[in-house]
């Protein structure tokens, strides 16, 4: 029986400023760390456990982080991804298009 290689991981809230300053550069260097881990560890399926934006009405920029991180995760080992709703989130923008 082979293992299943599971990746859990929250409360990412694409979109946050700290101090007024936008933190793109950092949350895409986030999810390209995140999508090498998944590929180095050929991960079987990824479960993001909330808050994946930081508002319920995150930006363009943030949804197109989310929307393209899930494309390329599609092209991976990587079989499932698990998406919960957090607080912060609006399950409608969690559904890739």
């Amino acid at each position: 029986m082979a293992n299943l290689r599971l990746l859990h991981t929250s409360d990412w809230h694409l979109g946050r400023r700290l101090y007024g300053h936008t933190r793109y550069e950092e949350f895409s260097a986030f999810l390209d760390w995140l999508y090498n881990c998944i590929v180095e560890q050929s991960i079987d399926v990824l479960i993001v456990a909330g808050d994946i934006f930081d508002s319920m009405t995150p930006s363009n920029k943030a949804q197109a982080l989310y929307y393209e991180f899930l494309g390329r995760v599609s092209h991976s080992s990587c079989q499932h991804v698990i998406i919960v709703a957090g607080n912060h989130d609006s399950p409608s923008l969690l559904d890739a298009p």
